[in-house]
C-alpha cells in the first residue's frame, strides 16, 4: 500500500466522489423539520412576550461556517506564518486527487484541539437556528473544507473523523452551557456580566449576538435555555500514578452534571449530559482528563415506585493523557440504567453501557515507527458504573470497563484495555466532602510484528470535594 510524504496511510477518494459528498450535504441541511425549542428566538406582534424561532438561517451558517475556516487561515498565515497555511490552486487540485491519510500530530492536538475547532462549526449552525442533527452535517463540512482547502499538508482521515464526531459532543455542551448563563430580561452589569461569560464560554455564539444587537437587546428568555436541573462539583487534591516510577501531582477536577435523564424526560439530545475535565500538574499536561457523555434519546422500560429503568442511546468523547498512557476517541453507545430511591431519598444507581469507538487512540511501544507514540483504530467496549448517595452527590462508585481497539494505523495488532475505579466521598459539613479514590489501568497490546506488551498502572488519589 502507497504511503504518502507524511507517513500515512493513504485512503482512496476519486476526486469525483470528494466533490459528490459536499453535494449531498446541501440538500440535508435545507430539509424542512422543526425548530428546536431553544433556538434563538425573535418577538412577534405587540406583545412583547410573544416569540417565535428565528427562522433557519441556511446562508448565514455555511458563510460562517466558511469565515471561521478563512479566519483561522489568515492568522495562521500573516500572524504565525505558518509554512503548512500556504496554499494554491496546485495544493487543492493534489488534496482533492489524493485523498485522505493519516497525520502524525501529537496527541493532545488531534485528540482534543481538533474537537474543540469542530465545536465552532456545530454552535455557527445552533446559533442560527439548527438543531442538534442540523448542526452536525455543517461541522462535517466545516471539517470537510479545512481538510481540503485550510493548509497545505494532505487531508487528514483522523482530523475529519474527530472534529466532526469531538465537535458534535463539545459543541452541544458548549451551546447549552452558553445558554444557561444568559437572561435577555437582565440589565446593567449583570447582563455585561452574563453576555461577556457566555462569549468567552462560546465565541462564536458571543460574536453573533453582538452583530445581531441580541447582546443587549431586552426580549424573552427561553425555558429550554435553563435545564431542570443542573450541578457542579469540584475536586482538588493529590494524585499519585505509578508509572514505573511515582508520578506526584496536585490535581482539579471540575464535574458538570445538566439535567438527569432519570428524573426528567429526554426530548432533545443533550437534554442531559455530563462534562468533566481534571487539570493536573504534571510536565507539559495542563488538561490530563476530559470527557463528555451526552443522552441522544430515552425509552422507558418501567417507571413505578420508587424505581425506573431506561434504554438510551449515547455519544462519549473521551480525552486521556496523564504521562502514563494516552487514550480518547469519539464513540457511539446504548446504555440501560436504572434508579432506586430509599424511604430516606438516598439513590442506588446502575448502568450497563456498550459502545461502538468510531476512532480511538492509544498508547502504543511501537508506533514511533510512523510518527507518533499511540495507534489509530475502531474498537468496542463496555462498562458498568453503580454508585449510592444522594443526587449529584455520589457518596460511594464504582466504574469498571473493557475495550478493545484495533489498529488501523500505527503496529499492526489489537489492543484490550481493562479500567476500574472506586471512589468514595464522604460529607464533612455543608457541601464540603473528604474523599479517596484507587483506579487501575492495563493495557495488553498485541502486535502482529512484536512481542506482546502488558502495562498495569495504579493511581490513587486523595482530594476535598466541593458540591
Amino acid at each position: 500500500m502507497r504511503h504518502s510524504q507524511r507517513g500515512g496511510v493513504r485512503v482512496q477518494a476519486p476526486r469525483w466522489r470528494t466533490a459528490a459528498l459536499l453535494l449531498t450535504l446541501l440538500p440535508s441541511l435545507a430539509r424542512p423539520a422543526s425548530y428546536p425549542a431553544d433556538a434563538p428566538r425573535v418577538e412577534t406582534g405587540e406583545d412583547a412576550e410573544a416569540t417565535e424561532p428565528r427562522p433557519r438561517q441556511l446562508g448565514w451558517a455555511l458563510l460562517e461556517v466558511t469565515a471561521i475556516n478563512a479566519t483561522v487561515w489568515a492568522f495562521n498565515m500573516y500572524v504565525l506564518k505558518k509554512d503548512w497555511s500556504v496554499v494554491n490552486l496546485r495544493t487543492w487540485r493534489r488534496n482533492l486527487a489524493t485523498g485522505f491519510v493519516w497525520d502524525r500530530d501529537d496527541f493532545s492536538t488531534n485528540q482534543f484541539a481538533h474537537p474543540y475547532h469542530g465545536s465552532a462549526y456545530f454552535n455557527a449552525a445552533r446559533d442560527h437556528g439548527f438543531g442538534y442533527w442540523g448542526a452536525t452535517a455543517f461541522t462535517l463540512l466545516g471539517s470537510l473544507q479545512w481538510e481540503l482547502f485550510g493548509e497545505q499538508k494532505l487531508p487528514s482521515i483522523n482530523d475529519l473523523i474527530n472534529t466532526t464526531m469531538g465537535g458534535w459532543a463539545q459543541g452541544e455542551a458548549i451551546y447549552r452551557l452558553s445558554s444557561m448563563l444568559l437572561d435577555q430580561r437582565d440589565t446593567g452589569t449583570r447582563r455585561v456580566a452574563r453576555e461577556v461569560s457566555a462569549g468567552l464560554l462560546n465565541p462564536i455564539r458571543g460574536f453573533n449576538r453582538v452583530v445581531r444587537g441580541d447582546a443587549w437587546r431586552s426580549a424573552p428568555t427561553p425555558e429550554d435555555w435553563q435545564p431542570p436541573v443542573f450541578a457542579t462539583l469540584l475536586r482538588s487534591g493529590y494524585l499519585n500514578i505509578d508509572a514505573g516510577e511515582p508520578l506526584n501531582q496536585f490535581f482539579a477536577e471540575l464535574d458538570l452534571r445538566y439535567g438527569d435523564a432519570l428524573r426528567f424526560p429526554v426530548k432533545a439530545p443533550f437534554d442531559a449530559f455530563n462534562m468533566g475535565v481534571q487539570f493536573t500538574t504534571g510536565e507539559g499536561r495542563l488538561i490530563s482528563r476530559a470527557e463528555v457523555k451526552g443522552a441522544l434519546a430515552m425509552l422507558s422500560l418501567e417507571s413505578s415506585g420508587n424505581e425506573r429503568i431506561l434504554l438510551g442511546a449515547f455519544q462519549h468523547f473521551d480525552f486521556n493523557d496523564n504521562q502514563a498512557y494516552e487514550l480518547g476517541g469519539q464513540s457511539l453507545g446504548a446504555g440501560l440504567v436504572y434508579r432506586y430511591v430509599t424511604q430516606q431519598g438516598r439513590e442506588l444507581r446502575l448502568s450497563l453501557h456498550l459502545r461502538g469507538l468510531v476512532l480511538a487512540g492509544i498508547s502504543s511501544e511501537y508506533a514511533e515507527l510512523i510518527g507518533r507514540d499511540y495507534d489509530y483504530g475502531p474498537g468496542l467496549g463496555f462498562h458498568i458504573e453503580a454508585s449510592y448517595g444522594r443526587w449529584p452527590w455520589e457518596y460511594l462508585k464504582l466504574h469498571a470497563g473493557s475495550t478493545w481497539i484495533h489498529t488501523l494505523n500505527g503496529a499492526d495488532g489489537n489492543h484490550l484495555v481493562h479500567e476500574g475505579t472506586l471512589l468514595l466521598d464522604v460529607p464533612l459539613f455543608a457541601n464540603l466532602g473528604l474523599g479517596a479514590s484507587f483506579t487501575f489501568f492495563e493495557r495488553n497490546s498485541f502486535f502482529r510484528d512484536y512481542d506482546t506488551v502488558s502495562r498495569g498502572i495504579p493511581q490513587a488519589r486523595v482530594f476535598l470535594s466541593l458540591h
